[in-house]
């Protein structure tokens, strides 16, 4: 979802509805988002406020052990 064009987003639609979109913002698998297109999607999905990109979760591990590797452009 990160490197999707908008071309890229109507051939997905032939395969996937609004509804599988949703649950991949609602529960994202690891590295599916970056910030700007994580931005993007909740947009599309008006999704306002736009919530924090979900952090890595590492068991065992404090999620402020864990480097931000997609910090927010300033």
């Amino acid at each position: 979802m990160t490197y999707t064009s908008d071309e890229g987003i109507e051939i997905l639609k032939i395969y996937f509805s609004d509804d599988d979109f949703k649950a991949a913002l609602d529960d994202p698998a690891r590295r599916v988002f970056d910030q700007s297109s994580w931005t993007k999607w909740n947009q599309r999905y008006g999704r306002t406020p736009i919530p924090p990109l979900p952090k890595r979760r590492i068991p065992g591990v404090g999620p402020t052990e864990v480097a931000d590797f997609f910090p927010a452009k300033s």
